[in-house]
């Protein structure tokens, strides 16, 4: 004991020593740990958003494609009619008159 009683025994202290770094070691390798975790959850958050673009200009790949759908039906009658139109024509044309 020193002159104010707060002096540990050597094998208390040792122990004491020892927990501390035990302690250490393991807070050590927490931190490890959560290094790792933390690299992994940015990697996922990095996929994440990769996906969430693709996903958007998917959605607008399917707009403009309903767009072309709208338009492609009044514009196959324009051809059909193009086409009956043509074909009218030629009949008159080559005589076709029977």
């Amino acid at each position: 004991m020193d002159d104010y009683g707060n002096e540990l025994p050597a094998t208390t202290l040792q122990q004491v020593n020892k927990r501390f770094n035990q302690g250490s070691e393991r807070m050590a390798a927490i931190e490890r740990d959560l290094k790792v975790a933390t690299q992994e959850l940015h990697e996922r958050n990095q996929q994440m958003a990769e996906l969430l673009e693709f996903f958007t200009a998917m959605k607008g790949a399917f707009k403009v494609l309903n767009w072309v759908g709208k338009v492609a039906k009044p514009l196959a009658a324009i051809v059909m009619l193009g086409g009956a139109c043509v074909a009218f024509w030629t009949a008159i044309k080559g005589g076709a008159s029977r």
